[in-house]
């Protein structure tokens, strides 16, 4: 004989979780919805293929800076003022410079050598197009006054105390007007060291060299000018100036069949080999190759 199930059984068998799935439901949406708030708050912010106009008022005024830098080796005023409408400033692009070079001279950018002369190419620039600002002010003195002639190192202060005999005065044609020589202060400049190149095969950048420009910390050190010559030809290119690649990035288009050398003028030794845009592959794909070089300060 079966059992029969009685009503009590039945009863006794729990209904459908219907509350416990709602309320699960529930707070997953909420935990999600609570993370992208979170992340877009304060995550990491990710910035690509920026505009210049569009940076901040600070990174404006440094991205200006990295064009005078730049200006500084090729003298195309007309490719500088460009770039410098490409800033979109509410007045002449040359006053913005100007206004640029004020606010971070008088913002602790004159503290090392490289600062100050960023900010003499900056002036430089600016003033050849009629322009006047306060960073000339700011700037300290390039030269340094000597005195007429030398003074014994060998003297004590009880020579120049001593009183001297009273001589006749002189005529106007023995008296020589004293001469101020300006002796022009050397600008240190900071050393680095060109790592070996790495080639790649990227069918999105062909024929590309790729220079980064880092400290010892390996942070992207921006303004700092790369030299690549093949021939009797050479062009210079600024680290920094593609501000949604870093700091650190610069790049050069090669040509194929055409070696080059690459180094940092002034700052870094060529790197030991040549680079060539050769020819490399992708699957079945004939592409050119491209280098990686990385500038590391020592």
């Amino acid at each position: 004989m079966i059992p029969q199930k009685s009503s009590a059984d039945e009863s006794r068998r729990g209904a459908p979780s219907y509350f416990s799935y709602a309320v699960f439901a529930c707070s997953l949406i909420a935990g999600i919805a609570l993370g992208l708030a979170f992340t877009r708050a304060y995550g990491p912010l990710q910035r690509g293929n920026a505009e210049p106009w569009q940076l901040r008022a600070d990174e404006r005024h440094h991205f200006a800076i990295a064009i005078a830098l730049e200006h500084a080796h090729h003298g195309d005023m007309a490719r500088s003022l460009h770039k410098l409408i490409a800033l979109r400033p509410a007045q002449h692009p040359l006053d913005a410079l100007a206004d640029a070079a004020c606010v971070l001279g008088s913002s602790g950018y004159l503290r090392s050598d490289s600062g100050i002369s960023a900010l003499r190419s900056a002036v430089a620039l600016y003033t050849a197009g009629g322009r006047a600002g306060c960073a000339e002010q700011l700037l300290p003195l390039s030269a340094i006054e000597s005195a007429p002639d030398p003074i014994d190192d060998q003297a004590s202060a009880a020579d120049f105390a001593r009183p001297l005999p009273t001589k006749p005065p002189l005529s106007e044609g023995q008296a020589q007007a004293t001469i101020r020589r300006l002796v022009p202060r050397p600008v240190a400049l900071r050393s680095f060291e060109a790592r070996a190149a790495r080639s790649t095969c990227d069918a999105s950048n062909p024929a590309l060299i790729e220079a980064h420009v880092v400290d010892y910390l390996g942070r992207g050190i921006p303004g700092q000018r790369i030299r690549v010559r093949w021939g009797d030809q050479a062009d210079i290119f600024v680290s920094g100036l593609k501000l949604d690649r870093g700091d650190s990035y610069a790049d050069f288009q090669m040509e194929e069949g055409i070696e080059y050398a690459i180094d940092m003028p002034g700052a870094a030794d060529p790197l030991g080999a040549s680079l060539s845009a050769g020819a490399c592959y992708s699957g079945n794909r004939r592409l050119l190759k491209s280098w990686r070089v990385t500038f590391v300060e020592t």
